[in-house]
Formats: structure tokens, C-alpha cells, sequence
């Protein structure tokens, strides 16, 4: 029998069901298709705070592997790497150090905001075989390229700001490279943004890498280009301390009879709002120094001079908390206004912090009853969890320049007691770790109080190691107390009267595990405690590089020692 179903002819309608199965089954289709979506603003894992790789692809080599990941603060014979957070890329770390080569990748972003993309970068200075770069996804051509320029033969991390605003909408990667074998053959990374809705405060020419005063304005004759040199030592001494290649002189000129002062471009303060520069020179307040100064009205908020002064001309480290004017637009003034005898100043390596501020969290609005009505009773916010105390605790070594996180009691071991100073009184070097230490002595010995820790947890070694110096005095002391009674638990005294620091260490064998502060004591109406680089995961081992220490003096559960009273800690007047 034929098919009594006919084939259309040509220019004839389908049939509208068939039509809509037609359409149907073709929007089925086109529904099917996958959308590609863009790739995110930011990189995955961008301050290796996974503690390790995750998120970063090894294209080729060993130089860089998990092993690479670090939560090192110094790198054995100095400090401190300032990284973000509590990991940074330390390229060193890798076995064989300097010798792997190696290169990776980020994952894809897409960049928006201002377009500006920046990071913390460390290590060898080398462009052709150490370098980070920002590549185009698509045909991986290489947009821009930085190196570690601010290298002054240590491992600390600066900031590297790159204007990419002509890629805009565009999606990149960046890729890290390692070709060197030589010194300093290796790269530190950490904190890449690849996003910011502002763009990062910093004040042009911060560290006069330029050879000259570009950025800054500056009047009298004081400061001048010829005043910023790349000298390491000032003749009769050194090393100057400086970061970088060039630094500011004041005495470059060779007299201080020159006045004058300098200013630097305006910023807006970000981030933390902690501010830090190098300073030398003379010791005079009135007449020598840094300031701080709000851009709208001219107001100085904060000035620092060399209080660290000891006859020389070597830079010490300024740090200033000046959260309190986050988001202002501020600048910087140096000032020399002495003509006499060490009448001049040295500034180098101003750093502001970088970000935007972290907005506070806003109020809720208050509605206003109805008439006749009661309000509603706003409920209690939930109390914050206290963190959980850690093996480490921050500020240990007073790095901060502050008494961060320690809680002081009486007069004897305050703010004013930690010092950047270098030399005791007499000129021996205290032999302190990295910028900061805490001097007891620096408000002489009459003073008497207490400084207790965090609280943190007794790691496997049991045992806490740190710097000790000032009297052999029984009323001075550095003790572990217990957090859940007080109990103290171990106790370790100065063995011989003197400025300079000793390694000691507190035996908790037996107490791994059990959380703890510490507690240094000066009791004495005529002695005083100096305590530095106080390490809670300490393995005893000698750095690299370095002199083994000097037999570590160690007391435990000394009750020959009389403990502090509150009654000690108030007595004793000279």
C-alpha cells in the first residue's frame, strides 16, 4: 500500500506541531550550550595562606614547592620579612636554596576596579631570570615585568605597584620566574591584589631610588639632590643601615650649618595605618625631625626624631600607629632647623600601608515607635568567641615597636622601654634580634612593675626560649604561669648582671600542651629585666651563619626566688 503521507511541498508551511516540536527541540539546544564564565577578580590562594601551592601551577623546575611556603618571620642571621599574614613564598626555603630553577603561574583573574595590580616581592634583583609577570590568558603575551629593585642584600618583602588600567576587562595571570643559580638566585612572593576600588597610598619616591629628590618639594638648602647618595658608610664609620641603594644624607654636604625643609606628595593612609621610615642624624625634637601633617588644614598629627642617637650615623626605625586618621589625605615633612653640631637628619625607606580601609560596620537605624505602641527590644548582639590561644603568640619580639598584646603593670616595663637602640650605654651592641627589644633599663632602675604575655599553648618541645639581659637580681625574673590557676610553672632569672643578651630558656617538659602566659617581673627597686625574641616553638637550633649560643641559663620552679606581689611591684622609690 502507498504512504498516504505526503513530503511537503517546497514553500509550504510546517505544520504548526510539528513547527513547535522543531523550535522546542532547538531551544532545548541552545539552552544546553555552555556559557562561559569570566574568570574571577581575584587569584586563588594569593598570600599562600593554605600554607602551600594551592591555586598556583609549577610550569616547570623545583624552584618552587610546597616546601617554598613559609611561615618564617627572619630568615636565621636577620628578620623580619613583614609579610601579609601568617605564610609568604620564601624561594630560599626550597631544598638546594639558590640553585633550583623553576617557573609558575597563578590561576586567571579578570581585572576591574582601578586596575591597578600589586604584591609583595622579596629576594635576588635580577630582571632577566627573577622576576614576577603579568601575561594576557588568551595568547600569554607578557604585559609587565618586576623585579625585586628594592634588594638590600636581605630577604625583606616590599611593594610592588604596577598601573594596569590599559588591560582593563581583560583576563591575566601572573607568572613567577626563578633562572638564576647564583647569590640571591631565588624570589620572594606574597599578598598579590589583583582588585582594589581605590588606588594603593604611597608617596612618590619613598625611598629616593631615583638618586635625587623626585617627588618631593623641597626649601632651604638642607635638602637638596646632592644630599642623596648611595654611600654605605660615612667615613669614619658604618654601615649607614639603609634600605635600598640611595638613601637621604643630611651631612652629605659635609657641614650642618644648612637649613631647610622637605615635603612628600600627598597620600590617603590605608590599610592598618601603621606608618614606618629609617631615621639618623641628630637627637632634637625641636629641630630635627619627621612630621606628620592632614593635607586639607596643614595639622601636624605625630613627630619623631633620632632618640636612638648614639654618635653616629646610623639609621634606626621609626613606626607610628596613626590609625586614628585612616582615610585622610596626608604627607609627610622632614624639618632641619639646627645648624650646630650633629645639626642634620637622614630619612630613608618611608613605607605607608597599602589597601583600602576596612570600613566599620554601620549602625543599624533606630525605628521610632508608633504612637501607643512599645518598641521592640533590640536583641543582644552574641558575645565574640574568644580565639583560641595558639602555640605563638603576636608581638613576641616587640617588633611592632609597641607593647602590643602584653598587658603591663607599674612603671618599670612600659612603652618607653622598647627601644630600636642598638648599643648600651657603654657601646657594647645588646645583641638584639631584628629592630625592636625591650630595655629595662632605658628609664634607669628604680622603676619596678610587670608585663604578662598572651596567653598560648606549650608547643611539643616543651619549652619557651628568648634573649635575657639586665641584673642578677632574685626580684627580676621572666616566669611561666598557668592560665587556668595562676600557678607558675617555671622561672628563669638573669645569671650575671648585664646589658648585653644571653639565651634562656623556660623547661616546661611535662606541661606540652597546657596554655600559659608569661610574666617578666621587676620587683627590684635597683634592677631592671631586658627581654627580646621570646620564641614559644623554639627546636634550639643555631641559625646558619651564626655563633652557637652561650650556654642557655635555665631554672625551673625556682622558689629560692621570691615571687612578685603587688605590693613589690608598687614599692621601691630611689
Amino acid at each position: 500500500m502507498r504512504s498516504t503521507f505526503a513530503r511537503p511541498h517546497r514553500g509550504r508551511l510546517l505544520p504548526a506541531a510539528l513547527l513547535a516540536v522543531t523550535l522546542a527541540l532547538t531551544g532545548a539546544f541552545v539552552a544546553a550550550q555552555p556559557v562561559e564564565a569570566a574568570a574571577p577578580l581575584a587569584i586563588e590562594n594569593p598570600s599562600f595562606e593554605t600554607g602551600n601551592l594551592n591555586g598556583w601551577t609549577v610550569l616547570e623546575g623545583q624552584a618552587f614547592t610546597n616546601a617554598t611556603v613559609s611561615n618564617a618571620t627572619g630568615w636565621g642571621w636577620g628578620c623580619c620579612f613583614n609579610p601579609e599574614g601568617s605564610y609568604h613564598l620564601w624561594g630560599a626555603a626550597a631544598p638546594g636554596g639558590d640553585t633550583p630553577t623553576g617557573r609558575m603561574r597563578s590561576s586567571t583573574f579578570t581585572l576591574e576596579g582601578t586596575g591597578e595590580i600589586s604584591f609583595l616581592l622579596g629576594g635576588g634583583n635580577d630582571r632577566q631570570n627573577l622576576y614576577v609577570a603579568l601575561r594576557r590568558a588568551s595568547d600569554h603575551t607578557e604585559l609587565m615585568r618586576a623585579t625585586n629593585t628594592a634588594f638590600a642584600d636581605s630577604e625583606k618583602l616590599t611593594r610592588v605597584v604596577w598601573n594596569a588600567s590599559a588591560f582593563l576587562g581583560q583576563e591575566l595571570y601572573l607568572e613567577v620566574v626563578d633562572r638564576a643559580t647564583g647569590g640571591w638566585g631565588h624570589v620572594n612572593l606574597d599578598d598579590v591584589r589583583t582588585f582594589t576600588e581605590r588606588p594603593i597610598a604611597q608617596i612618590v619616591n619613598p625611598g629616593f631610588e631615583t638618586g635625587d629628590l623626585t617627588g618631593w618639594t623641597a626649601t632651604g638648602r638642607a635638602f637638596t639632590p646632592a644630599h642623596v647618595t648611595n654611600r654605605t658608610e660615612w667615613g669614619w664609620g658604618g654601615p649607614f643601615g639603609h634600605d635600598g641603594v640611595y638613601h637621604l644624607w643630611g651631612a652629605n654636604n659635609g657641614t650642618d650649618n644648612e637649613t631647610g625643609t622637605l615635603r612628600s606628595s600627598t597620600f590617603t593612609l590605608g590599610g592598618t595605618g601603621v606608618i614606618e621610615f629609617l631615621i639618623g642624624g641628630g637627637n632634637n625634637l625641636e629641630d630635627l625631625y619627621v612630621a606628620l601633617h592632614r593635607a586639607s588644614d596643614g595639622t601636624e598629627l605625630m613627630r619623631a626624631t633620632n632618640t636612638a642617637f648614639a654618635d653616629s650615623e646610623k639609621y634606626s626605625r621609626v613606626r607610628w600607629n596613626a590609625a586614628d586618621h585612616l582615610g585622610e589625605e596626608l604627607y609627610l615633612r622632614v624639618v632641619d632647623d639646627a645648624t650646630g653640631g650633629w645639626g642634620h637628619i637622614n630619612v630613608d625607606a618611608f613605607q605607608v600601608p597599602s589597601g583600602a580601609v576596612e570600613p566599620s560596620p554601620s549602625p543599624s537605624p533606630s525605628t521610632s515607635p508608633s504612637p501607643g505602641t512599645s518598641p521592640t527590644p533590640t536583641p543582644s548582639p552574641s558575645p565574640t568567641p574568644t580565639p583560641e590561644p595558639q602555640p605563638e603568640f603576636d608581638n613576641a619580639g616587640f617588633e611592632t615597636g609597641t607593647l602590643q598584646g602584653w598587658a603591663a603593670d607599674g612603671e618599670a616595663l612600659s612603652e618607653a622601654t622598647v627601644s630600636s637602640a642598638t648599643n648600651t650605654p657603654v657601646g657594647e651592641p645588646f645583641g638584639a634580634h631584628g629592630t625592636y627589644h625591650l630595655w629595662g633599663g632605658a628609664l634607669g632602675e628604680c622603676l619596678t612593675g610587670t608585663l604578662t604575655s598572651p596567653q598560648f599553648v606549650v608547643g611539643d618541645h616543651g619549652e619557651v626560649r628568648l634573649l635575657l639581659g639586665g641584673t642578677a637580681d632574685p626580684r627580676v625574673y621572666v616566669a611561666v604561669l598557668s592560665a587556668a590557676d595562676n600557678q607558675e610553672l617555671a622561672r628563669v632569672g638573669v645569671g650575671a648582671t648585664r646589658e648585653t643578651y644571653q639565651e634562656a630558656v623556660l623547661n616546661l617538659a611535662g606541661h606540652a600542651g597546657q596554655t600559659v602566659r608569661l610574666r617578666l617581673v621587676d620587683s627590684s627597686p635597683t634592677g631592671h629585666l631586658n627581654v627580646d625574641h621570646v620564641r614559644t616553638l623554639a627546636d634550639g637550633a643555631t641559625a646558619p651563619g651564626t655563633a652557637a649560643a652561650a650556654p642557655a641559663l635555665v631554672i625551673e620552679n625556682a622558689a629560692w626566688f621570691p615571687a612578685a606581689t603587688s605590693a613589690d611591684a608598687a614599692s621601691g622609690s630611689c
